[in-house]
């Protein structure tokens, strides 16, 4: 279980963990998932990866200013595995591409995200223009307006609407306004080597990545990893058997 607190001082992840069922040992490798913009490990929750051991990066407070290399190059810290494999959710898809520009991973998968800067919708770039995030209670906003956010992030489920609510109630304010910085300022062109894209074709947020993806998932929202988690599950595990590292 993850602690609580928002910005951990570190989290330290074993290189393999080893399940051991009669005589049998098999040994699980770690996948790092990077969760979302006022997301965390529990959007991931639901996921079911035989064989792979999900360590989550956490994030930490960013400093002020920080770019989004620097932070990028504070949370590859937190691997400790050669030729990682990296999940990022929509603004963890981009911290996952930073990362793996850092170090030599095995395969980069990114969900409900972008792949290079011009992939970055519009509507984000108003804020470069007229950057509310900067002076209006960003938090308190997000809590007003949930119910819109549900329907952007199309979530209908009672349960799920109710996670996603606690996930932004325990969302940092000063992260939140620095990571939508991030994304408004997002200039990448580098695309990482084994690197799989995949789309909701429903998708609010990013309502165009479905063009550029590699892999669409029909009628899938933004937080299909949530509400459509075993055909996603499904869908990991066949990207997943594409990975170098498996062959």
């Amino acid at each position: 279980m993850v602690g609580t607190a928002p910005f951990p001082s570190e989290s330290k992840a074993e290189d393999s963990a080893i399940a051991v069922d009669g005589d049998l040992a098999i040994a699980e490798r770690a996948i790092y998932f990077v969760s979302g913009l006022g997301a965390d490990w529990r959007v991931f929750q639901r996921l079911q990866l035989e064989g792979y051991r999900p360590v989550h990066i956490l994030w930490q407070r960013p400093q002020r200013r920080e770019t989004i290399e620097h932070y990028a190059q504070r949370l590859l810290k937190q691997v400790t595995t050669e030729n990682p494999i990296f999940v990022g959710l929509s603004f963890g898809g981009l911290m996952a591409i930073e990362m793996a520009k850092l170090c030599d991973p095995a395969q980069v998968i990114v969900i409900s995200s972008a792949t290079t800067g011009a992939q970055i919708p519009a509507y984000f770039k108003v804020f470069r223009w007229l950057p509310v995030q900067l002076v209006v209670p960003f938090k308190q906003l997000l809590w007003a307006v949930h119910w819109l956010l549900n329907w952007l992030f199309g979530l209908s489920d009672r349960d799920d609407c109710s996670l996603f609510k606690q996930v932004l109630v325990d969302t940092d304010p000063f992260f939140l306004k620095w990571a939508i910085n991030r994304v408004v300022g997002w200039r990448n062109q580098v695309l990482p080597e084994h690197l799989v894209h995949i789309h909701g074709g429903s998708d609010r947020v990013f309502p165009f990545g479905d063009r550029s993806a590699d892999v669409v998932v029909p009628d899938g929202g933004h937080l299909m990893v949530l509400n459509r988690a075993e055909e996603l599950s499904q869908l990991l595990m066949a990207t997943l058997a594409t990975s170098p590292a498996q062959s």
